[in-house]
């Protein structure tokens, strides 16, 4: 008689087939034409964010939070394209191994205005660099592209919970010369890079508990964001560089990077903690704003709440929902 598999078994063959999927689907990816895997995935994204209704409703209720002036439809096609641009990432990703720094300039430039040239004024302080980017257009190409260009650097990453998987892509991102560390426990290993002068990215666009964060407006409604890039900066007296990719003509993409930030400091470690957290929510509005569709709105921003008496902002009816808006605005 066959004996019945128990949950950690099934739950290691799920894994495992999930891991086998995505090496045949990366391995298509870069056999296709890039343009052939863009244009088929750029289809199941818009019949994804259809069909997709948990996503959706999570999408329309950032979009809402967001831009409430829009109508349902202005907000639906930003959506919609944001499904796209995340299928886009995975094809960049997926063909990551292809790009050399040979090749790189013929897929990502830099800005001519907002590009190479902040970064450079950046390293000329000779002090160590942290990078304050987020989920915008191919998150994955940028650290990619950039160590190509001869400027390698590391970059705190979630670990997946399909090892097999979370291997495979983390031979991806460091193919190029960058290097990765796990978010757990990731304190030291970051001090230390930065203490040795070396360049560390950070994505905090993100929710994230209340414990390792703060409530910082973001479209004037608090989110809960990570404290994690002040406190690094304010202690290894670190450059702060805004970095991010967005999509250019041709298919092609542009590495731009703002003018590095001068730290707001009165003295008081938590108060600068605080300030400085704030204002980096308030430049990843700003890219946000300017490049709406190349975010990740299917991810729950806002989930976690400053107090028991905030309402859970992804369970409100749209009638609900532009109504706390509406009493937030009056407030402010």
């Amino acid at each position: 008689m066959a004996s019945i598999a128990s949950p950690q078994e099934r739950h290691k063959l799920q894994s495992y087939i999930a891991y086998l999927t995505a090496r045949f689907l990366m391995a298509l990816f870069r056999l296709l034409p890039r343009s052939l895997s863009i244009g088929m995935l750029n289809l199941a994204a818009l019949l994804a964010y259809w069909v997709d209704v948990k996503h959706r409703r999570i999408a329309r209720t950032n979009l809402t939070i967001a831009f409430p002036e829009l109508t349902p439809r202005e907000r639906d096609r930003i959506g919609w394209r944001s499904f796209q641009n995340t299928a886009r990432n995975l094809v960049e990703a997926a063909r990551l191994p292809l790009l050399s720094p040979q090749n790189i300039g013929s897929l990502v430039e830099y800005d001519s205005q907002f590009g190479l040239e902040n970064y450079l004024l950046a390293r000329r302080t000779g002090k160590p660099l942290l990078y304050l980017t987020g989920h915008f257009s191919a998150w994955e190409l940028l650290p990619a592209a950039h160590a190509l260009y001869g400027y390698p650097l590391s970059f705190v990453t979630r670990p997946l919970d399909n090892p097999p998987l979370e291997r495979y892509v983390l031979r991806l991102r460091e193919a190029s010369g960058n290097k990765t560390v796990p978010k757990k426990n990731s304190t030291r290993v970051i001090l230390e890079k930065l203490k040795q002068g070396e360049a560390v990215g950070i994505l905090m666009d993100q929710n994230t508990s209340p414990q390792e964060g703060i409530f910082a407006d973001l479209f004037g409604v608090p989110a809960a964001t990570s404290t994690s890039l002040a406190l690094f900066a304010l202690r290894t007296h670190a450059v702060v560089l805004p970095g991010f990719l967005t999509p250019s003509i041709g298919g092609k993409y542009r590495i731009r990077f703002l003018e590095p930030l001068d730290l707001i400091r009165t003295g008081d470690m938590n108060r600068d903690v605080e300030l400085n957290t704030r204002v980096f929510n308030r430049i990843l509005e700003g890219i946000i704003r300017r490049y709406p569709e190349t975010w990740l709105w299917g991810h729950k921003r806002w989930k976690n709440r400053p107090d028991e008496n905030s309402p859970d902002l992804y369970e409100l009816s749209p009638e609900d929902l532009m109504e706390f808006l509406k009493q937030r605005k009056d407030r402010r």
